[in-house]
Order: structure tokens, then sequence, then C-alpha cells
């Protein structure tokens, strides 16, 4: 089993010790349940190139900062009309970097 594999694999006991821990031991319930959500992004950034999935990543995070801190939900969402654009701009030089590292594994 691979080192990915394995830290994937124990992703979902680690979030519910730390839940459990920062609960019982601080009291803070609501903000913590957001460590669940590693169980999902832990897999997706470890099988699949980071620089092209961080932008989504970074807008999920700042929607739910956004929302739980300072309660603007509504507006929020609107960084998520900004993810097309990003892949719009930025797509020709994922595509750059994907055929170098092609041309180097030939190598």
């Amino acid at each position: 089993m691979s080192i990915k594999n394995r830290i994937i694999s124990v992703t979902p006991m680690i979030c519910l010790i730390a839940y459990l821990a920062i609960g019982f031991i601080w009291n803070i319930w609501h903000p913590t349940w957001a460590i669940f959500f590693l169980i999902i992004i832990v897999p997706i950034v470890l099988n699949s190139s980071f620089s092209r999935i961080f932008y989504p990543i970074l807008c999920i995070a700042a929607f739910v900062i956004i929302g739980v801190v300072w309660g603007y939900w509504h507006p929020a969402w609107l960084i998520f009309l900004t993810i097309p654009v990003y892949y719009t701009l930025f797509e020709p030089c994922f595509q750059k970097k994907k055929k170098r590292i092609e041309v180097i594994e030939k190598d």
C-alpha cells in the first residue's frame, strides 16, 4: 500500500479524533464540523494535479469562511462564477505543462 493510500485511509479517523478532541476540550462544536471536508479533499489533492484543483478548493474555502464568519452566504456564491473564468484564462498553461511532462516521461 502506497503512502498516499495510507494517508487517504486514515483521514476519516484523524478527522473524527480531531473533531471530538476540539469539541470536548474547548467546547467548539459548530465550526469544527468543517474538519470533515478533509475526507473529501485529501483524496482529490493526493490523486490529481494540485495545480489544477487548487482554485476550486480555494473558492469553496472562501465561500464557507465568508458564510460562517460573516453570514454573507448569498453574495458569496458569486465566487463560484469565477471558476470557469479561471480555467478559460489558465487552461493553456495547464496544457503546456502537461505536454512538457509527457515529453520528459518519454525520455
